[in-house]
């Protein structure tokens, strides 16, 4: 499945300047909290600025925001937390360990793989311990 991030929010600053960035969503991971992220890799490495050394990222964690919501085909401008991979041991493991990866932004995502439909209307934000790392307001 592919999706394309649109826009982002609450950013590094030349993170702006890179989309839209479409991933290629490898699988579905479970995480502590909720079993519903995904790891993809980028189409093009996103340029990362990190102790003023820049830095190529090639995948991604990303999860739905909004409680109701999630990453699947048919949707459309999608809020969710994205995680830059930063240790890429990751790829291989069966859970999601956060220490692997760094949040770094809201974005706006769609399903591209195909023509689809837009998704329910979003509701409330999603709870769990995540909310520190990936911004998602509330903690559970």
């Amino acid at each position: 499945m592919q999706l394309t991030i649109t826009t982002v929010d609450y950013a590094p600053e030349d993170l702006y300047r890179q989309v839209p960035i479409v991933v290629d969503l490898l699988r579905e991971i479970p995480g502590d909290d909720r079993p519903d992220y995904w790891i993809g890799a980028v189409r093009t490495p996103i340029s990362w600025l990190v102790d003023n050394r820049p830095r190529a990222v090639t995948h991604l964690v990303v999860a739905a925001r909004w409680e109701g919501t999630s990453i699947g085909p048919g949707a459309r401008e999608l809020p969710i937390g994205i995680a830059y991979v930063v240790d890429q041991s990751l790829l291989d493991d069966d859970r999601l360990d956060l220490a692997k990866c760094s949040y770094v932004a809201i974005g706006l995502s769609s399903e591209t793989s195909r023509d689809t439909s837009r998704p329910r209307p979003l509701r409330q934000i999603l709870a769990g311990t995540i909310a520190r790392a990936f911004g998602t307001g509330r903690n559970p």
